[in-house]
């Protein structure tokens, strides 16, 4: 699929393997970038990776999007849907634009994608998970008309282990 901005849409699949080294490669590059402690305590990060991705896929709806401009990997989209008809929710489970490829509008395009996508299955609200401390990525939500509507608290019991 190519979109106004000259992006190519470009689906993994999970079940089959078509794309699915290249979606995990970027992954890999937007965890290492925004979260490098999650890729830590796994000997084959990839292999982990993959294998949840797989269990996800089967649960139906999921797609995995490699965004390509001018024929080069700029960012990455996970979503799916779920719920009943009538009360579906969509969810954005990973969304990753290359820093190189920011600033462009190319996020904003590839949200719009992923909304046309959703609205097809039915979805009546989309969600994406955001922590506070990422001033840029809440503007950029906020600017597309996503509210904050909970705030998620966590405890960290390997905490109490290292005192």
């Amino acid at each position: 699929m190519r979109t106004a901005n000259k992006l190519d849409i470009v689906k993994a699949d999970a079940a089959s393997g078509e794309n699915l080294d290249e979606f995990i490669k970027l992954t890999e590059e937007y965890f290492r970038e925004n979260w490098p402690e999650n890729l830590r305590g796994h000997s084959d990060w990839r292999a982990h990776y993959r294998k949840w991705l797989t269990t996800r896929w089967k649960e139906g709806g999921r797609r995995l999007w490699i965004i390509k401009s001018g024929g080069k990997p700029a960012g990455l989209v996970n979503f799916y849907s779920s719920g009943p008809q009538g009360e579906r929710v969509g969810h954005i489970s990973e969304f990753y634009v290359k820093a190189d490829f920011r600033r462009r509008g190319i996020g904003r395009e590839m949200f719009l994608l992923v909304r046309a996508e959703l609205e097809k299955d039915g979805c009546r609200i989309i969600k994406s998970e955001v922590q506070p401390d990422e001033p840029g990525r809440m503007a950029f939500w906020e600017e597309l008309g996503f509210a904050v509507v909970k705030v998620q608290m966590a405890l960290n019991l390997a905490a109490d282990e290292e005192e």
